[in-house]
């Protein structure tokens, strides 16, 4: 790398930010470096992970997930902790444990997802792509824009009460159903809403029974 420098005795020692070597290092030069390059998520999600409704230790789970760098058994089979035979899904399934399989693909893990389309009264047939189940299921046809924010807390919430129950399995051998991770996702998304939405004037009784009225769908 020294090879070709001249030292230059009248010259005085600076630092260089090569990403901006005319108006140096910032902090959002860098950020728009991390997230865009080869990134596969829309620039809009990477906006919205950091939203004031979310618990900062949720959206950095998420900003991790939509860029497959959860510690999954298919990535610590990549980065050599793992072996090829210890990969296998905590479910049983059979299957390796990716997160796109974690997340929708598994027949335990994903029918998370039919009951909170059941709770919610919508009936859908999501992507099995992350980025993209994350894109319909936030802006639902049919459903006006100002219920995009409720849909997004609650596929958060989703993901993190299926990323816990992975480790709930993986870790402690213990086992929730379905229907126990769904009054999950109730709760955080309702705790959510209640504690940073000012405007949500509902019980947890309404939001357990009536999600679409408490988002103002009538």
């Amino acid at each position: 790398m020294l090879h070709n420098v001249v030292l230059q005795d009248t010259s005085t020692d600076t630092w260089r930010w090569l990403l901006d070597p005319i108006h140096g290092y910032t902090a959002r030069g860098t950020y728009h470096f991390l997230t865009n390059p080869g990134a596969e998520v829309h620039i809009s999600h990477a906006d919205e992970v950091w939203h004031r409704c979310i618990p900062a230790k949720v959206s950095l789970f998420v900003w991790r997930l939509l860029r497959d760098r959860l510690p999954t058994k298919n990535n610590l089979l990549r980065r050599g902790v793992l072996q090829a035979t210890d990969t296998v899904c905590t479910t049983g399934c059979g299957e390796s444990e990716t997160a796109s399989h974690l997340f929708l693909g598994c027949a335990v893990y994903g029918s998370l997802w039919s009951l909170v389309l059941h709770w919610l009264g919508i009936s859908s047939v999501l992507h099995g792509e992350l980025c993209h189940h994350l894109e319909q299921f936030t802006h639902m046809a049919g459903l006006p824009r100002f219920t995009y924010l409720y849909l997004w807390i609650i596929w958060f919430a989703s993901v993190w009460v299926l990323w816990k129950e992975r480790n709930n399995r993986a870790f402690n051998n213990e086992a929730l159903s379905s229907e126990v991770l769904l009054e999950k996702v109730k709760l955080h998304s309702f705790l959510c809403l209640k504690s940073k939405q000012a405007t949500f004037s509902y019980s947890y009784h309404d939001w357990w029974k009536h999600p679409l009225y408490c988002m103002g769908v009538h």
